[in-house]
């Protein structure tokens, strides 16, 4: 976590925790002795159990399900939504808290609704300022935890890369050097012995206005150096961390300053003219630099997942089907009994299927066809309604009566519970392809493949009878991997529910 990224989350928790005491407290207080709503056999030992729970719910919910996404690019929608989510699941926890301790406190339901919709009053006013200073002025009003930056780029750069530095809120950019009279024919070579003769110059850069509020000016950065001055002044000046943008080509050509830099103790952030290029042409921005076994390599992803978060997903997915596989086995003995009388074979339907990143396992269902539906189905693909490489079709004679019922009541995905407890699956993802639709796909459709395939995932709880694109999947999918988080995980599984009890979508 970098040092922005670290400060948002601290400030947005103690802002956070600091609204749920407040809510509490007060909530209390007008219910006692203003409303008389607190029972007067209600005891102390019983209201620090109260308090102690809710500030238990308060923490798991912020360290499981909390997603640090940069203050500055989340509208005030988008902000308010976060907020209101947030402090319901706050709440929700924290009534099962209450249910699982029996405590008598739950049925103090004045006291626990004043405190949420207070809750959510105080956080997203707060979480509204703190936008505002962080955005505003936090470098300005913080000099000591701002990191002090320089840069050293050229003229043709200079406004849009400082304008997209200033986008980080926890930088304070105190100049720049505009090291032109270092290029020629497009190409930076230093020259530490180079002598200019110019001045220390009074230019600025003007920057791009990008902040969203409007009683917020972007200052304009002091053009400190053209010339092997720029050195003196790095040396000179409180400077953190250096950004050098430059056209270079080889190694050689900046390797004496950011040598020199290094050894200054500053820490250097330096373009790669390679990853430059390729950026331009990617569709996607995530990138990361590592070091392994001693070579400098970069990352390209089209999504980066949080590996805690990817690790609660595993634990809530081996829970859950262990949950599932004890529900599972008296309805899975109830349903054998018709389903094998109409249509004697074996009760479970085994095929293999594609998994995460192309990786092959075995599905388990219950059957609810006949045992030559495999072959049936070279006959009837002329029938097949999806535009694609998925097959499905208008009343399939190759399922069974009993087959309709249960898949109707999605009775027959039961068993691939067990798939999930051994890995092959997630409770939620992607639906898992047959081999043979895999060989059909083009390279941009393996990227639904991405993410470990689920019983259950955005394509099912968004009326799959009713999608008959395979496209259209295929952009779920993707919209699910792009925007995953263990919220959204929760937010499908109780759409699940709904859409099984009210068999929508089902066929």
């Amino acid at each position: 976590m970098d040092k922005r990224a670290k400060t948002q989350f601290w400030l947005e928790f103690t802002i956070d925790i600091v609204s749920l005491a407040a809510s509490t407290g007060i909530s209390f207080l007008f219910s006692k002795y203003i409303w008389h709503k607190v029972d007067k056999t209600d005891t102390i030992h019983q209201w620090i159990i109260y308090c102690l729970l809710i500030f238990s719910a308060f923490l798991l919910s912020y360290f499981l399900f909390h997603t640090n996404v940069n203050i500055k690019r989340r509208s005030k929608i988008a902000e308010i939504a976060n907020t209101v989510k947030n402090d319901i699941l706050v709440f929700l926890i924290f009534i099962a808290f209450l249910a699982l301790v029996k405590s008598e406190l739950i049925n103090r339901r004045v006291v626990i609704i004043s405190s949420l919709f207070l809750f959510i009053t105080f956080t997203t006013v707060s979480r509204y300022y703190l936008k505002r200073w962080l955005t505003g002025g936090y470098t300005q009003a913080n000099p000591k935890l701002a990191s002090y930056v320089g840069v050293l780029t050229t003229k043709d750069r200079a406004e849009d890369f400082i304008s997209g530095l200033k986008e980080d809120w926890s930088i304070n950019i105190t100049g720049v050097a505009l090291l032109d009279n270092f290029v020629e024919n497009g190409r930076f070579t230093y020259d530490k012995n180079f002598e200019f003769g110019s001045e220390y110059t009074n230019e600025k850069i003007r920057t791009k206005k990008k902040i969203r509020f409007p009683h917020v000016v972007a200052k304009d950065v002091p053009v400190i150096a053209t010339d092997i001055r720029f050195i003196d002044w790095i040396r000179k000046t409180p400077l953190d961390e250096v950004f050098i943008n430059l056209p270079y080509y080889e190694s050689s050509d900046v390797f004496e300053i950011v040598e020199e830099l290094e050894g200054m103790g500053v820490t250097v952030h330096l373009n790669v003219p390679t990853l430059d290029n390729m950026l331009n042409e990617s569709t996607f921005n995530n990138i990361n630099c590592k070091i392994y076994s001693g070579y400098p390599l970069a990352t390209f992803a089209a999504a980066v997942h949080d590996s805690t978060q990817l690790a609660i997903k595993r634990f809530i997915d081996v829970i859950g089907s262990l949950v599932g596989i004890i529900i599972s086995i008296p309805i899975i003995a109830i349903t054998a009994i018709p389903l094998l009388i109409e249509s004697p074979g074996p009760l479970f339907f085994k095929q293999e299927r594609v998994g995460q990143n192309g990786r092959l396992f075995n599905i388990y269902k219950l059957r609810s066809m006949y045992k030559d539906a495999e072959e049936r189905k070279k006959e009837l693909m002329a029938q097949n309604k999806m535009d694609g490489f998925m097959f499905k079709m208008d009343n399939d004679p190759r399922i069974t009566k009993v087959g309709r019922v249960i898949r109707k009541l999605s009775i027959d995905e039961l068993p691939q519970f067990f798939n999930v407890l051994k890995g092959d699956m997630s409770l939620v993802g992607t639906r898992p392809p047959t081999v043979r639709e895999f060989e059909q796909y083009e390279n941009r459709h393996k990227r639904r493949l991405s993410m470990r395939p689920g019983i259950t995932g955005m394509w099912q709880v968004s009326g799959r009878s009713n999608i008959n694109d395979f496209e259209e999947v295929v952009k779920l999918d993707c919209e699910y991997i792009d925007n995953w988080s263990l919220w959204l995980d929760i937010q499908i599984l109780l759409k699940t529910v709904k859409v099984i009890l009210t068999h929508e979508g089902a066929e």
